[in-house]
């Protein structure tokens, strides 16, 4: 189903990524020195299928033994993002979709 969804509705052929950036806004409530898991708030633009909107959404950071990990969880309209689903199939086809945002960060030196 996701395949069909991704070729027929998100035109993968067409638009074959999804673009995010954004700024964690309390980034000075992570001690990057000390592991442990913190909560952070995200604003940035998605683009997906040609169309860029704003999104506010949660965060973590986990901080192990030097290593960097980040990731968010959020959904979004399909409506939003300019993806026609046909009448026939609506009912079928969910309104929102899941997003996951995972990021691996490693210290130059």
């Amino acid at each position: 189903m996701q395949e069909h969804f991704n070729e027929n509705y998100m035109e993968s052929s067409k638009f074959p990524k999804a673009l995010f950036k954004g700024t964690i806004q309390n980034l000075d409530a992570v001690n990057f020195d000390q592991d442990g898991e913190y909560e952070v708030d995200v604003t940035g633009d998605l683009t997906i299928h040609g169309v860029t909107q704003a999104v506010e959404t949660k965060g973590t950071i986990l901080i192990e033994s030097g290593a960097i990990t980040a990731q968010s969880a959020f959904t979004v309209e399909v409506s939003d993002y300019d993806i026609k689903i046909p009448a026939v199939v609506k009912d079928n086809i969910a309104k929102e979709v899941a997003i996951a945002v995972n990021f691996n960060y490693q210290l130059l030196e």
